[in-house]
């Protein structure tokens, strides 16, 4: 799934944005992220209430996993038995990641914040359910930062 979301906490910002909810990817699919000194407001995020008008605000504070929902969670079936990803950097940088017992799951992230504005941090990691409960961060498999001008390009190969 694609994800496109973030932020404007501070005075006067709008919460929490979201440009793209969890579009579904197929394999071959191919997105590209790249940063540049120019950004088009036409294009700003919707909110949760925007977006799902009819779903009733959230009060749970608490995002725990408990051994009962770990056990849940371990049941379920899987949606889909595998996954090989690649992410490419204009730095010339490629990382490859594939599933495996150890590694059921994968995050892709590129991450701006107004602090740095003329960079990005890009990672990519495979994790599992142990890793979660555990409060890990996975097995890395890149992590960099990226300046303006410099592209990442994420591919789902299967």
């Amino acid at each position: 799934m694609l994800s496109a979301m973030g932020g404007n906490y501070s005075e006067g910002g709008v919460g929490h944005l979201i440009w793209i909810a969890e579009h579904g990817l197929l394999p071959g699919e191919v997105v590209g992220v790249s940063l540049s000194e120019a950004y088009d407001f036409a294009t700003i995020g919707k909110t949760i209430a925007e977006l799902y008008p009819d779903e009733e605000p959230s009060t749970n504070v608490d995002f725990s996993i408990s051994d009962h929902m770990a056990e849940e969670i371990r049941a379920r079936p899987r949606l889909h038995e595998a996954f090989a990803v690649q992410v490419d950097t204009s730095l010339a940088q490629v990382a490859n990641a594939t599933s495996d017992d150890f590694n059921t799951d994968f995050t892709f992230n590129v991450l701006w914040d107004r602090f740095q504005p003329d960079q990005v941090r890009v990672r990519l990691a495979t994790y599992c359910l142990d890793d979660v409960l555990a409060r890990t961060g996975g097995k890395e498999h890149l992590k960099n930062i990226l300046s303006i001008g410099d592209k990442v390009t994420f591919t789902l190969l299967q």
